[in-house]
Order: structure tokens, then sequence, then C-alpha cells
């Protein structure tokens, strides 16, 4: 990123060193194809450093989500994993059980053989949020649900609907991210009905 910006810089000084040294030798001059060049080149750097910036904070997102993976892996290396976000009904029901940690806006569910766990990362430190055992699932479907943040905007989010320790019943819903390290939550189509039918088989198998 630093590199870049120096270059960027670089080549403006370049083009004000070249205007000065061409206003110097012929004060006459046209001056209008390095006005046009400087413009480009400021727009191009622009572009470029914009570019770089997201890009940068892509590689941190991802590189969260594998040290994440990482670590839940290292405690149950048999799990298969699924990047998801939270919606506000997850969240509440976070904050009903651990009022002391923050949910993140990405998170990652754990499915293993016998249960379902919900992580996130606080530093470097892999937390599970909540657990969810199969035998105590009722039912795993798709609702729509408003996006936060995104006026009336829904996307469909996962639903497992399960009995609580205390015997009450409750539900975690959960957008599913395109990939790890993504903002992008998965829309209706193959991939989102191929993970519900996973879960399905999970939930009929435990």
């Amino acid at each position: 990123m630093l590199a870049l910006r120096w270059g960027v810089v670089g080549v403006w000084v370049a083009l004000l060193t070249a205007r000065i040294i061409v206003v110097s030798v012929h004060p006459d001059a046209d001056l209008r194809v390095f006005g046009i060049a400087e413009a480009v080149a400021v727009a191009a750097g622009v572009t470029l450093v914009v570019v770089a910036v997201v890009r940068a904070r892509a590689l941190g997102r991802r590189r969260g989500d594998d040290v994440l993976a990482t670590a839940v892996r290292r405690i149950d290396p048999t799990v298969w994993l699924v990047p998801a976000a939270p919606t506000p009904e997850l969240r509440g029901v976070v904050e009903a059980a651990r009022p002391e940690v923050p949910l993140a806006d990405r998170v990652t569910w754990a499915f293993g053989a016998t249960e379902a766990s919900l992580w996130e990362l606080d530093g470097r430190r892999a937390t599970r949020l909540l657990v969810i055992r199969w035998s105590r699932v009722m039912h795993v479907g798709i609702e729509s649900v408003l996006v936060p943040g995104a006026g009336r905007r829904t996307a469909p989010a996962v639903a497992v609907h399960y009995v609580r320790a205390d015997d009450a019943t409750a539900v975690a819903t959960f957008f599913v991210r395109a990939a790890p390290g993504s903002d992008r939550l998965l829309g209706p189509g193959a991939r989102l009905d191929d993970l519900l039918a996973r879960l399905t088989r999970e939930r009929i198998v435990a």
C-alpha cells in the first residue's frame, strides 16, 4: 500500500516537473496535454488506492475467518464450517445466554456429528457462543429475514428450531456468507438448498 501511494506521488511529481520545465523553456506552450495527463494520473491513482484498500480489508476478513477455522478445527477436526452473519434474532439469543460477549458481524457455525456450535474470533482466540445438540433440534428451515442496516431488504436465513436445556423452545437464525472473508450473503439457490439438505440429514442421523 505504501509503495503504491509513493508510486502515484512519483508520477504526479514527474508530470509537475515536466510542466515546469516546458513553461520555463517555452512560456507560450500549450499545457492542455499536461492538464489532461495530470487529471488522468490523479484519477488512476485514486482508483488504485481505493481498490488496494478494499482488497486489504477483504484479505483481513479472510485472515480472520481462516484463523477462526484453524482454532475450531484444532478443538474438533471433524466439524464442517459455515461462514455466517448474525440476524437480530440470533443476537438476542446470544445476548440472553452470554450477555458479557458482544456478537461480531461475522461468525462461523461448526457442525459436527452430535452438535452445532456458534463461534467468533476474539482477538486471536476462538470463542464458542452457543451450542445446540442435534438431539434437541426439531426442525431446520429457511426464513426471509430483514438484513440489518439495509432498509427493507431481506435475505434468506437458516432457521434452527430447537429445545433449550430448560425445555423451552427457541430458534437460532443466521445468514450464510458467500465465502470465508466475504460479507456478501447467499441468496436463494442451489448452495443454500444443499446446505439445508445437509443440515437436515445431520439432524435425522443424530
